[in-house]
């Protein structure tokens, strides 16, 4: 007599004990924030940009206090954490670089997770927009994508018309700033990702928002704003001569769309076009954003699936705000490529857990992979942080590499910050004494055995940059 298939298998699971299910595939809920820089209360509860929403998410994981771009500019940022893969190796160096022409061959984070049994869904911005939004033709990152839309000022914008004749480089919607009463994108992108999450999960889920305040312009409500009173906004330091001791090719980075800083200086402290106003509502920008998170966080819990899903949050990049003269990005010094990073992983990392080793965005890709169990890909440049997630204090040797444009990186290590121009100039920083970088030490003899630790971490190939990184690009604010 023959045995029926479901009764042959009873009996088998009797004999060896019962059948082991296969482990249930976390869920990814992929958070991304642009332009976000480390003046916030994540990292010290003296800075003035509030942001409860990160730290209470940080409270249910690990918060890395020294996590740094891959590039100070969300192309090459972005493509390197979607990418896995360092500017200095896939040529992709600047905003205006198609990432998807340069690596035709790379699978990004999100369609290595769809490969592997994942739904992929994706709203905001995620990766940089205008030329170098989009895809490498038929590999999509997203099965499912709500493309990233940019701001809709009132006509005439907030600000502008309070600007004078000569602030008039300024009179461009995308360097708008002020308070914003309409429906702002961001909402309307979160509004969308709380919907995916109302629907039942067909497989493990990987979900990808990408929030796009405080980037300029920058906005927000009218009751974000009551937390930032003008005349008590609090101003980085600008010591006078600061960029004395630093390269001619740093100054430069430093007065990229350098018409900013210039033109709110001369304004009046107290019209719409003013320094301090500027600075004001980035702050305001950055408080919109942590509600955004907060927005997104409590629909998780909402869903019931917390228990089971990674979650990821970084910044592209930072921002300076008139320190190093600068009110831009762009530049290999610490307030343009210090981010918020955090990660929940559940079973994974100790809830309110904190980790100052010096780590790279990059090693993003690495660690969900091994996190949900996936095939390791080995043509990866980032490292796999589950080490640190189970023990912040493991060893971890290799610092922090940033790159903005062929030949000029930084190094990060615990203490250190050395940054080497591809003209051979150099800057080294001491951040045990001088976190705000006034005093370039590259000079002084007594420090040339740091310099050499650190200079054995400099790349050794890079890869050609387009010729487009030569071009500077503004179109419909997609330059920044």
């Amino acid at each position: 007599m023959k045995l029926k298939p479901i009764l042959l298998a009873c009996m088998f699971s009797s004999a060896i004990g019962p059948m082991k299910r296969a482990p249930e595939k976390p869920n990814i809920l992929f958070i991304a924030i642009d332009d976000m820089n480390d003046w916030t209360t994540l990292f010290d509860k003296s800075n003035p940009i509030k942001t409860p929403n990160l730290e209470r998410l940080a409270s249910r994981g690990m918060f890395f206090s020294k996590a740094y771009c891959a590039a100070p500019a969300s192309c090459p940022s972005r493509a390197a954490i979607m990418t896995g893969i360092y500017p200095h190796n896939s040529g992709v160096y600047d905003n205006n670089n198609a990432w998807a022409k340069l690596m035709p061959n790379a699978v990004t984070l999100s369609r290595y997770f769809m490969l592997n049994g994942y739904e992929t869904y994706g709203a905001g911005k995620i990766f940089h927009h205008g030329i170098t939004r989009a895809d490498i033709p038929d590999k999509p990152a997203f099965e499912h994508l709500r493309p990233f839309v940019n701001d809709r000022p009132p006509a005439g914008g907030i600000n502008l018309n309070g600007y004078t004749e000569k602030e008039k480089p300024l009179n461009n919607l995308a360097y708008d700033w002020g308070q914003y009463d309409g429906k702002m994108v961001d909402e309307e992108m979160i509004e969308w990702c709380e919907k995916v999450m109302d629907t039942p999960l067909q497989r493990p889920r990987f979900l990808a928002a990408g929030i796009f305040k405080p980037h300029l312009p920058f906005y927000a409500d009218a009751e974000t704003f009551k937390r930032y009173p003008f005349d008590e906004t609090l101003l980085p330091q600008m010591p006078a001569n600061d960029l004395d001791d630093v390269p001619e090719i740093a100054r430069q980075m430093a007065n990229r769309e350098h018409f900013i800083i210039e033109n709110v200086m001369k304004a009046e402290p107290g019209s719409p076009g003013s320094y301090i106003r500027m600075v004001q509502c980035y702050q305001a920008a950055a408080d919109f954003a942590d509600q955004m998170v907060g927005r997104i966080i409590k629909k998780l819990d909402e869903s019931g699936r917390a228990d089971n899903t990674i979650i990821v949050l970084w910044s592209d990049n930072g921002y300076h705000l008139g320190d190093k003269g600068s009110a831009v990005k762009f530049t290999l010094w610490e307030k343009s490529t210090h981010i918020p990073f955090i990660i929940v992983a559940p079973g994974v990392t100790k809830p309110g857990s904190r980790c100052d080793r010096p780590v790279s965005l990059l090693d993003i890709y690495p660690t969900l992979i091994e996190l949900a169990n996936l095939p390791k890909k080995d043509d990866l440049d980032g490292l796999s942080l589950v080490p640190l997630l189970k023990n912040p204090d493991t060893e971890w040797e290799r610092p922090a590499i940033m790159t903005m444009g062929r030949g000029n990186h930084a190094i990060r290590t615990e203490r250190w910050r050395y940054i080497h121009y591809s003209d051979g100039t150099e800057e080294l920083y001491d951040h045990e004494k001088d976190p705000w970088e006034w005093t370039n030490l590259a000079a002084k003899p007594e420090y040339a055995k740091v310099i050499a630790q650190h200079k054995k971490w400099l790349p050794v190939y890079e890869k050609p940059s387009s010729p487009q990184s030569e071009k500077k690009i503004i179109r419909d604010g997609a330059y920044f």
